[in-house]
C-alpha cells in the first residue's frame, strides 16, 4: 500500500506525495491545453508555440529534423506548420538547391511569439531554479534521483498498461 508511514512519525505518507504529483500533472496539462495570445490577438496552441520556438532556435533545420526534436511525426509537424503559416507566424521555404528539404522562417508575428515564449520560460524557469537553489545539496540530489526514477516509471507505463489490459481481458474470458 502507498501509505507507508505511521501517523505522528513526522513523515509524509507516500499517498499524499502521489496526490501532489497528480495535482501538479493536472495543472501542467491544463496550462498546456490553454491557447495563448502572444500579443497580436491570435490564439496559439502549445504545439504551435513549440514549433515557433524550434524554428527560432534552429532556423537551418528542416521540418523532418524539427519533428525529431519535438518527438512528433512529420505529418503532425506539417499540419502545425500549415496552421502557423495561415495565422501569419511563419513561411515554409525550400532550402536553396534542394527541393526536398522544407525550412520554416518566422515572420514578424512569429518572431514576436518566439520572443514571448522565451520571456515566459525565462520567468518560470528562473522561479523554479530559485526554489531548487534554496534547497541544500542533499535535498537537490534526492529530488534529482527521484525525478530520474519517475522518468523510468513513465517510460515503462505503456508496457504496464498493455500487461494490465491483457490480464483483465483474460479474466473476462475465463469461465465463471
Amino acid at each position: 500500500m502507498l501509505n507507508d508511514s505511521l501517523p505522528g512519525d513526522g513523515d509524509i505518507p507516500a499517498e499524499e506525495i502521489m496526490d501532489l504529483f497528480t495535482r501538479l500533472f493536472n495543472k501542467a496539462a491544463a496550462i498546456e491545453r490553454e491557447p495563448v495570445d502572444t500579443g497580436d490577438g491570435i490564439l496559439l496552441y502549445t504545439s504551435e508555440v513549440h514549433l515557433i520556438d524550434m524554428a527560432g532556435r534552429f532556423p537551418e533545420e528542416g521540418l523532418s529534423s524539427l519533428a525529431v526534436r519535438l518527438g512528433i511525426t512529420k505529418g503532425a509537424i506539417s499540419q502545425t506548420a500549415k496552421k502557423l503559416e495561415e495565422k501569419g507566424h511563419l513561411e515554409r521555404i525550400f532550402r536553396e538547391g534542394n527541393n526536398k528539404t522544407v525550412l520554416i522562417r518566422l515572420t514578424r508575428a512569429g518572431r514576436r511569439a518566439y520572443d514571448w515564449h522565451r520571456a515566459y520560460h525565462a520567468v518560470v524557469n528562473e522561479r523554479i531554479a530559485r526554489e531548487i537553489g534554496g534547497l541544500n545539496p542533499d535535498a537537490r540530489m534526492n529530488i534529482h534521483r527521484l525525478l530520474q526514477q519517475l522518468e523510468n516509471v513513465f517510460e515503462d507505463c505503456p508496457e504496464t498498461r498493455r500487461r494490465i489490459t491483457d490480464v483483465l481481458q483474460k479474466e473476462d474470458r475465463a469461465p465463471e
